[in-house]
């Protein structure tokens, strides 16, 4: 929910800009693309409503484990990453989707589904929720089909699993759920998978049970195309950081028939005394909110909202034409000095967006040949590419990248240490 003073607010924030403060407030990368730090000097920001199209329930509450569920992980899975596949508004913006969407995509095996037909997915920790109304019937078909075997239930769900890079499925009608791809190989301890399948049916805690603080930020961000939480501050205003302490955060993608829209919510310390001259300040450096068609900022402690409106031609012009990812399983076997990497189903993807690299190179210079696009233009299912030797140091894992056209970025989509992929045949 919003809050109700904001007239209050709007009234300070001009007074303000008055006096000559400037607000300025951009994106990171994993939200809508690379944007220039510094703004033009001179330039102004249009200071107005921005009536962010409303939310949906977070449905997203109901899959993420409390912290005391997660004791077999080291990390406790901090951020929670939701998107709408079939509602990223490509048709009425006029490009693909925002990158928090993509980079999920890219790291999911070829499920048989198609990521866009998804109602809803959701990341925690290694594992992805995919939700819709499909048959687990095409998913486990599909799965046996790619070297993946039966491992057995848990709940009404069938369990699935390879072992080159080990990786695990569970799967029922309208729901599946994936562990992510790890670089090493061996059986998959299925214990990810077991935890979230309890939390949603509450079985374990949810975060939202034990932790408000959480809680209170996704109820108040609600499910949008694209949301991302964050423990402290997020990326947009991370700054703050240095003078109050954060407790949880969002970002936020949405749109409408006009505009893009990005929105972040914070959850601050109770009395820390946060200002928007305090805010303007932190964001004055970034670009995007320069150039945005307006720009609101809201504090109603503890909450403090930042919202972005930009038009679709400004949001094209950022993000490019083209940033989707291909959705691919990808298999590995290793043996001698060398190994083999293949395309065991999924999207058809362009040669020259892939490159092997091992960790300790530059993606430039990797060392590795050859690459696919030395012995293919396309690379689609049954296809592989063998790399008999490679420079590298000891232990590097090699990184599969695919990078989207006209652009410098990309993501990882599989890693693996040679040394530990099972060879063929063991």
């Amino acid at each position: 929910m919003r809050p109700t003073n904001r007239l209050e607010n709007r009234d300070r924030r001009r007074l303000l800009h008055a006096v000559g403060a400037g607000l300025a407030a951009g994106m990171s990368a994993s939200t809508a693309g690379c944007l220039a730090s510094m703004p033009t000097l001179g330039q102004q920001i249009r200071y107005a409503d921005v009536d962010v199209p409303e939310a949906g329930d977070p449905i997203y509450r109901e899959w993420v484990p409390a912290r005391s569920a997660l004791e077999h992980t080291d990390g406790g899975w901090r951020t929670v990453r939701a998107a709408t596949p079939n509602d990223m508004g490509a048709d009425v913006v006029g490009t693909t989707d925002p990158l928090p969407g993509q980079t999920v995509k890219a790291r999911l095996d070829h499920l048989g589904v198609g990521y866009e037909n998804y109602d809803h997915v959701v990341s925690v920790g290694p594992v992805v929720v995919c939700l819709g109304p499909f048959d687990a019937a095409l998913v486990r078909e599909t799965l046996l089909e790619s070297d993946y075997e039966d491992v057995g239930a848990y709940h009404g769900y069938d369990l699935f699993e390879r072992t080159d890079l080990t990786r695990g499925v569970a799967v029922r009608d309208g729901t599946v759920l994936f562990r992510q791809r790890a670089a090493d190989s061996g059986p998959v301890d299925p214990t990810d998978l077991e935890v979230v399948i309890d939390a949603e049916a509450g079985r374990v805690p949810r975060r939202a049970d034990e932790d408000e603080d959480f809680d209170a930020v996704a109820r108040a961000t609600g499910s949008h195309p694209t949301v991302q939480l964050f423990e402290g501050w997020g990326p947009i205003v991370e700054e703050l950081s240095e003078a109050f302490s954060a407790r949880n955060s969002s970002m936020v993608y949405a749109y409408d028939e006009e505009c893009v829209y990005h929105r972040s919510v914070c959850l601050f310390e109770e009395g820390a005394g946060l200002t928007s001259r305090e805010v303007e300040d932190v964001l004055a450096d970034r670009n995007a909110a320069v150039e945005a068609h307006g720009v609101e900022v809201t504090i109603d402690e503890p909450y403090l909202w930042v919202d972005i409106r930009e038009t679709h031609e400004d949001f094209r012009s950022r993000v490019g034409d083209d940033r989707r990812y291909p959705q691919i399983t990808w298999g590995v076997d290793a043996g001698g000095a060398g190994f083999t990497v293949s395309h065991d189903g999924g999207d058809p993807v362009d040669a020259d967006r892939l490159t092997l690299f091992p960790d300790s190179r530059s993606r430039v210079d990797p060392g590795i040949e050859p690459q696919f696009g030395d012995e293919f233009d396309v690379v689609e299912s049954g296809d592989s590419l063998t790399v008999e030797s490679f420079e590298s140091e000891p232990e590097d894992s090699i990184a599969l990248l695919y990078s989207p056209p006209g652009t410098n970025d990309g993501t990882v989509m599989a890693r693996f240490v040679p040394d530990r992929v099972a060879r063929d045949g063991e």
